[in-house]
């Protein structure tokens, strides 16, 4: 069946001012640092009259007198525990206000040790969920709850199912947010698509076509963009955000679970640990409706209870500051970035698993690596280091798009004068090409 064509742009969303923005974080910064310092001042405070007042308590007979300062010893108790819930809440978007992750990762720093992560400049993080279900204010909410003074993401798309407009959002220096439309409704014919989106192959700036009866145009089409095979960690998606509305009928009468199974399936294969985020709460009327929702959508996306949220967005109508929002978004981003690590570390340890396996076995085909991984290889057998011109050449390659060996070999005498290598490193990688 051949119905007409229709495009479809991908694009990069940031409409802030960059200035703007640095100052704005810069602000956000100072401001979460100086409500700390005023909160460990009064927590400081409070214990020293605490202190007093169970001196006091001591040298009380007077019953009367004794059970007054029990009560005020409770109440002081229940302010403590509430100044030190604000405390950690402080800590934590201070945490990730600062995040970067070559630099303070939120898992362990040893825990790459002897991986090659210096690529993954940027975390990456998907959101899939059907039109409507609050993914655009969910970014928004995030911005500014980590103190962006306007959410570019507030500008809600008008995209309806079955159109795609994938737009990549700032969200932080060292995070971007990619919400792509419209892939909830769909069967097969966009599980490719939404899986090269995950993959990076669909990047800002290109354009897909689709036919307009829902058919997928793109399997006639030639691959666009240098190459096809397989791509840096750097340009995937590194996290995955489930979004959906509280109240969908869909996830109700189990069609979401359905429709979802494949990419679960998918997802679990390549190691992504799925976040989901409920959205709507006003939509539900108590408790049992709540419990419901959540159990449906946590089976529906394969995300297990630990990650699984209810969040109230921010939105146009509803744009008062509530500390409540605030500390979701950021227990919600958190736990994100937490799966966006674990899911860089497994895929790191396949590869260098792999590279190790085809060391033992005579060394890979050149048609199947890349060359993060030739370098990597070249790095371990040679002990040269990852950093100096190593680190130089990976990023020229990488402004350049040279992302697999059999490309670096056919442009070699093209590039060679120009790479920031010593002769003996050259002749060391066009023996080791020659060698495929």
């Amino acid at each position: 069946m051949g119905g007409s064509e229709s495009k479809i742009n991908y694009e990069t969303v940031d409409r802030t001012d960059p200035s703007a923005r640095a100052q704005g974080e810069r602000r956000a910064r100072e401001e979460n640092e100086e409500r700390m310092r005023e909160l460990r001042d009064k927590m400081e405070k409070d214990r020293e009259l605490a202190l007093r007042e169970a001196k006091e308590r001591a040298l009380y007979e007077d019953e009367a007198q004794r059970m007054r300062l029990d009560k005020q010893r409770r109440e002081r108790e229940e302010n403590e525990r509430r100044l030190k819930e604000e405390e950690a809440f402080l800590q934590l978007k201070q945490d990730l206000l600062l995040y970067d992750f070559q630099i303070c990762p939120r898992i362990r720093k040893e825990s790459f040790t002897g991986l090659q992560v210096d690529d993954v400049d940027l975390i990456r993080i998907a959101l899939i969920g059907p039109t409507g279900s609050g993914k655009t204010s969910f970014v928004g909410t995030l911005q500014r709850a980590l103190g962006e003074a306007e959410q570019s993401a507030f500008e809600q798309g008008t995209g309806s199912e079955g159109t795609i407009l994938l737009e990549e959002y700032y969200v932080h220096k060292k995070i971007r947010m990619i919400d792509t439309r419209g892939f909830f409704e769909s069967d097969e014919r966009l599980l490719d698509e939404c899986l090269n989106i995950m993959s990076g192959r669909i990047r800002p700036g290109e354009e897909v076509k689709r036919n307009c009866d829902g058919t997928d145009a793109a399997a006639n089409q030639e691959p666009t963009g240098p190459v096809r095979g397989v791509l840096p960690l750097s340009r995937c998606a590194h996290a995955v955000v489930f979004v959906v509305k509280a109240n969908d009928p869909r996830l109700k009468d189990g069609k979401y679970k359905e429709t979802l199974k494949k990419i679960r399936e998918h997802f679990r294969k390549d190691g992504y640990a799925p976040v989901t985020v409920i959205t709507y709460l006003d939509k539900l009327k108590d408790k049992e409706d709540k419990d419901e929702a959540f159990d449906q959508a946590s089976w529906a996306t394969g995300s297990s209870s630990e990650k699984t949220y209810f969040i109230a967005n921010y939105t146009h109508a509803k744009a008062e500051q509530s500390d409540a929002v605030d500390r979701a978004a950021l227990d919600i981003l958190d736990s994100v970035l937490l799966s966006a690590e674990r899911f860089i570390r497994i895929r790191k340890q396949r590869e260098k698993n792999k590279m190790e396996r085809e060391i033992v076995a005579g060394g890979p085909s050149l048609s199947g690596e890349t060359t993060e991984q030739f370098l990597a290889r070249l790095q371990h057998k040679h002990h040269w280091s990852d950093q100096g011109k190593m680190k130089t050449l990976k990023e020229h390659l990488k402004k350049e798009e040279i992302n697999t060996v059999k490309v670096l070999k056919e442009m070699w005498e093209d590039i060679k004068s120009s790479l920031p290598l010593s002769i003996g490193m050259k002749i060391v990688l066009e023996e080791e090409m020659q060698s495929l």
